[in-house]
């Protein structure tokens, strides 16, 4: 949804010789003293002024600096007045009281063993009289606790009795136990003055952390501690806010806050909806550490070229120090603590859809339509708050009965798709309405000072917020969620505005009930802020709550203007149901709400949740996806979104994606297309906007890259769903920095414009306008292009190199040698489930030869140590039913993917592919295959990479029992003596020598656990050089028959047994587009492919033989030996569209598909008070009978057809 916010009036002194003057902010109505200070007053002393310190305002706006220095305070010319590189103005004081001065504890009596016998604790007494009595009295006795959580955990928490602590139980963390193993850090300290450092344990001994040299400060509502840090060291984390200046921090020196507001993602370098107080710290060398403060309250972290102070406004210093070494360690580590991310639902991965506009369940059925008739694969259809009775949560508005939106249910359904509406949090203040009437009956809303419910205003009209960190209301708002979900089965929930959002700024508001709902974020209730006025105004006598927490001493740099933090949210003095403050918990409030929206969809649909948040913290992402929030259709923000969920990650939020095409404002066909190829490849993809129409299908620009994109997403689902399984098992983010996967090399520690999706998969999109190519980053490896195969060789080292995508194709993508891709095949035009049921094929890409591994694994090294002589490639693929809430870990739910070229004594090579049921990680010790109740696809192809020729009388094909592999290996011993290993006939092998590829096809083999898959062969030598050339030769490759850009591939090597097909003196054929005899290797008996009509590889195994002659492809799927589009499945999970009429039997007035986009140029606003219904030009509706192709673009290539791959044939996978 929209946001809108309005800067405050800041509290303010006012510029005369008077010692001090008395101001009325009128947006408060409270008393704002000026603070001690007048002209005459001696300049600080020599220490007593730090630029980078905490700066309370001594002056005004303009002040001289012999006029600051009169006042006895400090004076800083250089302060910067704008913050990033997007025109952001900061306001920050440029005469401040002085704040260097020292701040010491003693650690009185050292320390003892702690309670629980695994760490140290110890007393530390305040040595001095403190500093800044502006910012409260010190605390002068606290209490630090040090303790090992694990050999690369260290704990260390200072704080006092009765102070606020986040509530560990909000965690969903695996089980951890203290270990007693050798520990990889140390901690050192000294007694008097207190101070300590985090260091390796190796011969290194390199700080992490030390304050030595720095003040501890610890005051009530104050608290600061720093550590130096080096200035070649990057840093990352601290969200969330969009930047405008890459993935690395800023080190000017202006402060980062972290406090959840509703501010728009648009305007870059603020703080935006979530806090994550976690900070990476990579060194010069590669190795990485983190650092987590686990504390909710406000707070700045203020980095510079030397040093990060943290300054927190309550709660303890409770400190995690994360040892790495890597990134993806440190990411295992945090998760540890504050929870794995999630495992999404299978059918969540697909694409999803909404807008802030949609006025009547008959659209929603329009927006089906064109969707179908353009062939978008659309898995879920999200609705926003118009189809509420005026943004009432858990109704339904006049334009969205109840029976229309049972037809609409039942039409997804139908088509195997999805469902997920929009909730907000507060609760309309309206007699009668049963959500508000229960809910002050079972007081499960927070208060405000005077004791009654906190009131403030939103969409609807004025409100109560629900207290989530109360059990009732998790109780209360399951029934609510229920009412719904008996009615209309949704299939996850989308909750927004939950920072939380408020039109007011108030300490206590109250409803005249003549508020009508809007949108324009105007505060229309009579709201008071400050201790006095809430006495003298709410009659209440009873406030004991100090004025300090109605205008806290010392201010964030909350949007970087330094605004009160009670401005447009639930004012900081409510309190929840167990007394605690908003103060201390505000920051938690989007993940409370997450929690007890993920208790009432797992206990209505015992399957795992899907919940979409706006507002996030630490532990988030073990419940929830996660969006960008309010982005512009602009190319910056395309681009801003990549770091900002890359961030995310660092977060432990891996499921997290950005509104495609932007939310606000209108995009392009261009700027849409290319935002379409950068969204597929989000972990979390869904298309949302407001302003104008902007779904895929309104333009045909974008319509042709959607469909190429998402077919190829789609394709990719098998190797993200268990990149979702290793994120969600060893704490990686899906979406990675590429200094994840290479942390030695400097030159990724700041490209925000690529990532890494899973450990083998590089994205480098177009993200510039009127641009075709771009300057792309390649780390030290061997990379395959994805489409065409190519080769990028920057084994000796990183490379900078072009890559080009005109506007209609794929995004560049590259595949890592050392990795195994699982990937579905079928038709262009796939949803999840039938995804689940295509054909599979594995795709091997090796190293050059004599080369190492150079990227760094999420769960660590596979496929054994590097040896001479051997090229090591894996993988793995996790299944499961789908969305089950207990997830399973047999031998069924995970296939080990593994390969080696292994040099033989005369030079040659013996090469291996296992795929084989060898237990699944976090499984328990002789886990059997189970009782689970999907089935794994079938084997249709495998592709080998990076291979040098190969004999075909040698390739073997074998059925290999689990209890005869070793986990993680490729077994080298004669194969044909193997225990528990059966020889099969099946398959068409073909050599492709420039490319160095084998292909075999037509297996048709049944994964059945435990009977896995092997492929063995022997080849010669890889060339030195195979096929490389610059990545910039054109557009992508066509990819399984969606055509692009592509010249002709060279001529094809061929393996044939002696006498057989293809022998050298066949004529040469384009890949794909044959010319001649056939140029493949039979392994079957019979039913070979009629000559001159190779394989078409993989849009659903054409022409690859089952054993009964007929296609294994998908349901539904079907070939065409004369190179014809192949049909769309029907099968399960494959929609058939149809097009919608009214239930009552009369016809929609708009038509069942959409028209050019010069149809719609002046379409009407369609918002929630609107009844009718576009008017578009009628066109065919294609998908309307299951046995019905949709017609290609003239430039979208054909089918799975031999040829549709355009211009010289050209899929490269096939």
């Amino acid at each position: 949804m929209a946001s809108a916010s309005k800067r405050q009036q800041r509290p303010f002194c006012s510029p005369s010789a008077t010692l001090c003057t008395l101001a009325i902010v009128a947006s408060f109505g409270a008393l704002v003293r000026c603070q001690s200070g007048g002209f005459g007053s001696p300049p600080p002393a020599a220490g007593q002024c730090d630029a980078a310190g905490p700066r309370q305002e001594c002056g005004w706006n303009g002040i001289e600096d012999w006029k600051c220095a009169s006042k006895g305070c400090c004076y800083d010319a250089k302060t910067p007045t704008q913050v990033g590189t997007a025109n952001v103005k900061v306001t920050t004081p440029v005469c401040f009281k002085p704040n260097g001065g020292a701040s010491n504890y003693d650690l009185n009596g050292g320390f003892t063993a702690a309670a629980n016998g695994n760490g140290l604790q110890g007393t530390l007494k305040q040595s001095g009289s403190g500093t800044q009595p502006e910012l409260g009295p010190d605390i002068t006795t606290l209490s630090i606790l040090v303790e090992n959580v694990t050999p690369d955990i260290l704990h260390a928490k200072i704080g006092a009795p009765g102070r606020w602590e986040i509530p560990k139980s909000i965690f969903l963390a695996p089980n951890v136990t203290a270990s007693n193993g050798p520990a990889s850090y140390q901690f050192n300290y000294s007694v008097s003055p207190f101070t300590f450092a985090v260091a390796r344990s190796d011969s290194n001994g390199q700080a992490l952390f030390n304050t030595v040299g720095t003040r501890l400060v610890f005051k009530d509502q104050y608290m600061e501690i720093s550590t130096s840090v080096p200035e070649t060291a990057a840093l990352y984390g601290l969200g969330e806010r969009t930047s405008s200046t890459g993935l690395e921090l800023r080190r000017d020196g202006i402060p980062l806050a972290l406090w959840n507001r509703d501010h728009q993602a648009a305007l870059p370098d603020q703080n935006v909806y979530g806090s994550h107080p976690i900070l990476m710290d990579v060194r010069e060398d590669g190795t990485a550490h983190g650092v987590l403060l686990l504390n909710s309250n406000a707070m700045d972290v203020v980095l510079t070229q030397s040093r990060v102070q943290w300054r927190v406004t309550g709660g303890v210093l409770d400190f995690y120090f994360l040892m790495g070494p890597t990134p993806n360690a440190i990411l295992d580590q945090l998760t540890t603590i504050i929870g794995r991310p999630v495992m999404p639902p299978y059918w969540s991965l697909g694409l999803m859809n909404s807008k802030y506009g949609y006025g009547s369940a008959e659209f929603y059925q329009q927006i089906l339509n064109g969707y179908g008739n353009a062939s978008i694969p659309l898995e879920t259809f999200v609705s926003d708050s118009q189809y509420m009775n005026h943004d009432e949560d858990f109704t339904l508005g006049d334009k969205f009965p109840l029976s229309d939106m049972k037809d609409f249910l039942n039409r997804i359904r139908a088509q195997g798709q999805r469902w997920v509406p929009i909730l907000d949090p507060p609760i309309h203040i309206r007699k009668g309405y049963e959500p508000y009437d229960s809910g002050i009956k079972e007081d499960v809303f927070m208060k405000d000072i005077s004791g009654k419910p906190y009131v403030g205003q939103l969409w609807p009209g004025a409100v109560h917020w629900p207290d989530f960190k109360n059990p009732n209301t998790t109780t209360w708002w399951t029934r609510m969620i229920k009412g719904v979900y008996d009615d209309l089965p949704l299939d996850g929930l989308w909750i927004d505005m939950n920072e939380p959002s408020n039109y007011c700024t108030g300490d206590v508001c109250w409803n005249d009930d003549t508020v009508p709902p809007r949108n324009d974020f105007v505060c229309m209730i009579g709201c008071v802020s400050g201790r006095d006025q809430v006495l003298a105004t709410a009659g209440n006598k009873s406030v004991t709550l100090n004025e300090s927490y109605f205008n806290p001493p010392y201010t964030i740099n909350n949007g970087d203007n330094a605004y009160n933090i009670s401005y447009k949210t639930v004012a900081v003095t409510a309190y929840h149901y167990d007394g605690t403050l908003v103060y201390n918990a505000h920051n938690l409030y989007g993940m409370l709400e997450t929690l007890a929206t993920t208790s009432a969809l797992q206990s209505l649909r015992n399957k795992r949740q899907f919940i979409l948040t706006r507002s996030t913290f630490l532990g988030s992402g073990a419940y929830a996806a996660h969006w960008t929030g309010d982005t512009n259709s602009k190319w910056e923000d395309m681009r801003w979104s990549i770091p900002t969920i890359l961030n995310n990650g660092i977060a432990g939020i891996s499921f997290s994606g950005a509104d495609i095409c932007g939310f606000m404002m209108k995009a392009t066909d261009e700027l849409c297309s290319r935002w379409a190829a950068v969204g597929a490849f989000y972990p979390y993809a869904r298309n949302h906007h407001s302003d104008g129409w902007q779904e895929f299908f309104r333009w045909e620009g974008t319509s042709i890259v959607a469909r190429k994109v998402l077919a190829t997403r789609y394709r990719l689902l098998p190797y993200l769903y268990t990149a979702f399984f290793d994120s969600h098992t060893y704490g990686c983010p899906v979406a990675r920095p590429l200094f994840f996967t290479f942390p030695a090399d400097n030159t990724t520690r700041n490209i925000a414009e690529q990532w890494m999706m899973g450990d083998a998969l590089l994205v480098s999109p177009i993200l510039y306008e009127k641009t075709t190519t771009v300057r792309a980053y390649f780390p030290k490896g061997t990379w395959y292009d994805f489409y065409s195969g190519r080769v990028l060789d920057a084994t000796n080292g990183g490379k900078w190199d072009y890559v080009t995508a005109e506007m209609t194709d794929n995004v560049p993508l590259h595949v890592l040698g050392g990795n195994i891709i699982p990937m579905a095949l079928g038709s262009e035009f796939m949803l999840t489930q039938a995804v689940r049921n295509a054909s599979h094929a594995l795709v091997v890409a090796f190293p050059k030869a004599n080369s190492t591994y150079a990227g760094d694994r999420c769960g660590g090294r596979c496929g054994g140590a590097p040896q001479a002589g051997v090229q090591n490639a894996c993988g793995h693929m996790y299944l499961d039913q789908g969305e089950e809430l207990n997830m399973t870990r047999s031998l069924n739910n995970y296939l080990n993917l593994a390969s080696q070229l292994v040099q033989q004594a005369s030079g040659s090579y013996k090469g291996f592919l296992s795929a084989t049921f060898a237990g699944t990680p976090g499984g328990s010790s002789g886990a059997t295959c189970g009782k689970d109740t999907w089935t794994w696809p079938t084997i249709d192809t495998v592709i080998v990479m990076g291979v040098g020729p190969v004999d075909g009388d040698s390739i073997v094909i074998q059925a290999v029992n689990a209890a005869s592999a070793t986990p993680g290996t490729v077994q080298t011993a004669s194969v044909d003596s193997t225990p528990g290993v059966t020889n099969l006939s099946a398959g068409t092998a073909k050599y492709d020598a420039a490319l160095q590829k084998l292909t075999i096809s037509g297996l048709n083999f049944q994964l059945t656990c435990p009977i896995g898959l092997r492929v063995s062969w022997n080849s010669g030598a890889p060339a030195a050089a195979p096929a490389s050339a610059p990545a910039s030769t054109g557009a992508p490759a066509a990819l399984f028959g969606t055509a692009v850009k592509e010249p002709a591939s060279p001529p094809n090597s061929v393996v044939s047994p002696p006498g057989g097909p293809g022998s050298a003196s066949s004529p040469p054929s384009n890949f794909g587009s044959p010319s001649g005899a056939s140029t493949e290797s039979s392994r079957s008996s019979s039913d070979a492919p009629a000559q001159g009509s190779p394989a078409a590889f993989p849009s659903s195994s054409s022409g690859s033989p089952s054993p009964s002659g007929s296609s294994s492809g998908s349901p539904g799927s079907s070939s065409s030996s004369s190179g014809g589009s192949s049909s769309s499945p029907s099968g399960s999970g494959s929609p058939s569209y149809s097009s919608y009429s009214s239930s009552s039997g009369s016809s929609s007035s708009s038509p069942s598909s959409y028209s050019s986009p010069s149809s719609y140029s002046s379409s009407p606003n369609y918002g929630s008070s609107s009844s009718s219904s576009p008017s578009y030009t009628p066109s065919p509706t294609y998908y309307s009978s299951p046995s019905r192709s949709p017609p290609r673009s003239p430039s979208g290539g054909g089918g799975g057809g031999p040829g549709g791959g355009g211009p010289g044939g050209g899929n490269f996978f096939g």
